[in-house]
């Protein structure tokens, strides 16, 4: 049987976990691989042996996981609540010999397959397993996708007992969670597998760790730590600087520049430190924001002012004094603008009515 791939992914509502460790990097102290640690019951008390990438041989068999409440032909029919309306993410191919081919589509399967975890037992997810592996590879494949499933669970019991409550806060408990991770992985599969699952995640991570070094060095200047995180991107895999771009280029951008504003960096400065990072264009469209951001400041606090003058004229009858402000409102602010408007006097009168009887309340009656 040759290599058969099925069931692209069609929905997002559970899409794998490829980069789910590190979404923004700095993030990696707590919730680092959060999703690989399944918070299930505790492993057995010696860890699983090395796993062969050809020959697979199962696990023995958990208490309680021997059979399964029902009989699958396909492994997708009666999908619980959560799957409903999905299709399983991920893939089986085998070889021309007919053993399983490791990609990292084999995980995205028992991922998908497993998320559903609380909605149904582990003797039956891994009923699926065996199901839908039968149907799409060889009978060798099929045991060795049930094998590396039964193994797969077995090093998520293991995170989960050993790191469910580590709290990582210093760049030393980061790289040491992911050296436990690392760890965790060596001990349940070999070499072969350990790529094919957790390749992407392991790259990432030492990318991460790498970053957030930079960026805490308190030694470097805001312009070289901007260099040194944009030469360490480029050493990523373009497939990957693009899933993490919007989120890290901008938590990276927030951080140098208030950095560099805390120096009284100049914007001669600031526009170098961005072209490093982003490059001339955006670096040129950042700066027209900030001239559009400063124009707006101004005329929202010229508005304030000229508000706060009439609010305060006791001369003025109240209604004299709402009609005043709505036209003023309405001259210097267009009707979107007009609701951004709004909610900023909402909140700024909110502040002074608290700041009013808190003023109150400290004068000794």
């Amino acid at each position: 049987m040759g290599a058969i791939v099925v069931h692209k992914p069609r929905s997002a509502r559970w899409a794998g976990l490829v980069f789910g460790s590190v979404a923004i990097g700095v993030a990696l102290a707590w919730w680092v691989h959060a999703d690989e640690i399944a918070g299930r019951a505790p492993p057995a008390p010696s860890p699983a042996p090395m796993v062969s990438g050809a020959e697979l041989a199962p696990l023995p068999s958990r208490q309680g996981a021997t059979a399964a409440a029902v009989t699958f032909h396909t492994g997708i029919e009666a999908l619980p609540a959560s799957l409903q309306g999905t299709e399983v993410s991920g893939e089986f191919e085998e070889d021309a010999q007919g053993n399983l081919e490791l990609t990292r589509g084999v995980r995205n399967v028992f991922d998908y397959f497993l998320s559903a975890t609380g909605e149904e037992p582990v003797a039956q997810q891994r009923a699926r397993i065996a199901a839908f592996a039968a149907q799409h590879v060889g009978p060798r494949a099929a045991a060795q996708a049930l094998a590396l499933f039964d193994r797969y669970v077995a090093y998520k019991d293991d995170l989960d007992a050993r790191m469910r409550d580590t709290r990582p806060v210093t760049l030393d408990d980061m790289r040491a969670r992911v050296d436990a991770l690392r760890a965790a992985r060596s001990r349940h599969f070999d070499p072969a597998v350990v790529k094919a699952f957790f390749g992407d995640e392991d790259t990432y991570d030492t990318y991460s760790l790498g970053r957030f070094a930079i960026l805490k060095d308190p030694s470097l200047s805001p312009q070289e730590k901007a260099r040194r995180v944009a030469a360490l991107r480029a050493g990523l895999p373009e497939s990957m600087r693009g899933e993490q771009d919007v989120v890290e280029v901008v938590e990276t951008l927030v951080t140098l520049s208030e950095d560099l504003k805390k120096r009284s960096g100049t914007a001669s400065d600031l526009r170098q430190l961005r072209e490093t990072l982003v490059g001339a264009e955006a670096a040129e469209r950042l700066e027209t924001l900030d001239r559009q951001t400063e124009a707006w400041n101004h005329r929202v606090a010229d508005y304030l002012q000229q508000r706060a003058v009439i609010l305060g004229d006791a001369s003025l009858a109240d209604s004299t004094r709402r009609e005043r402000v709505d036209a003023l409102r309405s001259e210097a602010f267009s009707a979107t603008e007009r609701l951004r408007i709004e909610t900023i006097e909402r909140i700024q009168d909110s502040g002074a009515r608290d700041a009013t009887s808190a003023s109150r309340q400290s004068v000794p009656g």
